[in-house]
């Protein structure tokens, strides 16, 4: 049995982060991890999170959007300028900002070598050389990839090890499981994932392209089709009031016919203005039930791409997906979201099926946490890729040690 297989007796309880050290030992496997404790880095469209195997949460997050000045753009022979991140980038009109990612794959690799360096000596101030690191994958992500964070890993971090999970996966360590059906929605895509016994069954991820992001437009919409004047430098105020505001409705239809000062709402700007919420509250969210067709796409909500994937599960395990229903990831925590996504599906369901769905309050670092879980695990150990046999195979050592 191989000890990717054997960790999964060690798995502790959901959101825990228990004491996994090594005993003192003179093998080379022992001294590699006492000497570097792991580091944890979950990429994500929107943030890529970043922290110490053993810990139960990031201790930092920081944007994907990478930004510099317009003249001195990455890839030129000048001097790399200062980058800048998020909201700062924001406030500069002369600069290109460039994404590191596009629909959860990684599209710009020059761009994840300066976030990750940045993550290192600015976050977590710590040597790259020093500290294995497990980093995330998402669903369905092209093979090529895997290799490519191998190889930037040894080449430009320096980093003594590496391992390349599966963030679906690492969301059912999370739950303390080692099976269950994901249902993820993130900040530009949403995924349902049937993992079993710590892999995923690629056969049955059923894909959205609708998530945070799209929801933030729509909210910014509805808002300016209320009257307000909102510009594109507003973006981070309207992913406030997503955040602070808006709620799933359990009944859409009934929503809309309750008494307006039900769900009426203030909302303060930073400017000192106040803007007046109504409907937009869970028009907002209701994308992820109802979406609307892109590009011909008929999109249906996440309460039957988790019926889709399930039928596509093997009979055999589809009673266990029933009972580990995870929601995870940003989008998911909208007030209401739970219960109206339970009672969809049970009337997606056949009527004798048992289900149950779990949210952990974390789980929008659910990826991140499992991720932490995996890498403090004593028989994880001889999982990491070392330099060694990097230099020996190359990049694709990954498909052989990563599953």
């Amino acid at each position: 049995m191989s000890a990717l297989h054997r960790l999964h007796e060690d798995l502790p309880d959901p959101g825990s982060a228990r004491d996994t050290s090594l005993p003192s030992s003179s093998s080379s496997e022992h001294i590699f991890q006492m000497r570097t404790g792991a580091v944890v880095i979950d990429i994500g469209t929107g943030s890529c999170k970043a922290g110490f195997a053993g810990q139960q949460k990031p201790i930092s997050e920081i944007s994907t959007l990478v930004a510099y000045s317009s003249e001195q753009s990455p890839g030129s022979e000048k001097a790399r300028p200062h980058t800048f991140f998020r909201e700062e980038a924001l406030l500069h009109a002369d600069i290109d900002i460039i994404g590191l990612m596009q629909s959860g794959t990684i599209i710009n690799w020059e761009v994840a070598e300066i976030l990750w360096q940045h993550m290192f000596c600015n976050e977590l101030m710590v040597p790259p050389e020093e500290h294995a690191l497990l980093i995330t994958d998402p669903p369905l992500s092209p093979v090529t990839n895997r290799e490519k964070m191998v190889e930037l890993a040894f080449e430009s971090l320096h980093s003594p090890g590496i391992y390349i999970a599966s963030q679906s996966v690492l969301s059912v360590y999370a739950h303390g499981r080692t099976s269950g059906l994901v249902v993820d929605a993130g900040y530009a895509v949403t995924h349902t994932v049937p993992v079993h016994e710590g892999r995923s069954l690629p056969h049955a991820v059923e894909v959205m392209d609708i998530a945070g992001s799209h929801m933030t437009r729509y909210l910014m919409q509805l808002l300016r089709d209320s009257g307000y004047m909102l510009s594109e430098r507003m973006t981070q105020v309207i992913e406030d009031i997503k955040h602070k505001c808006c709620y799933v409705a359990s009944d859409f239809e009934n929503e809309c016919c309750l008494p307006k000062a039900i769900y009426t709402v203030d909302f303060p700007l930073p400017d000192g203005q106040t803007i007046t919420l109504g409907k937009e509250r869970f028009q907002c969210p209701e994308l992820l039930f109802n979406p609307p067709q892109a590009h011909g796409i008929p999109y249906v909500g996440i309460h039957k791409m988790a019926q889709r994937s399930l039928n596509k599960a093997p009979e055999a395990v589809r009673e266990n997906m029933y009972r580990n229903i995870l929601l995870c990831g940003g989008s998911s925590l909208f007030e209401g979201l739970e219960k109206r996504f339970s009672s969809e599906l049970l009337q997606e369901m056949p009527s004798n099926a048992k289900i149950r769905v779990s949210a952990i309050p974390l789980r929008r670092y659910s990826a991140w946490m499992g991720g932490s879980i995996l890498a403090s695990l004593t028989n994880f150990q001889s999982c990491w890729i070392r330099k060694e046999e990097y230099s020996e195979h190359g990049p694709c050592i990954v498909h052989q040690k990563c599953y």
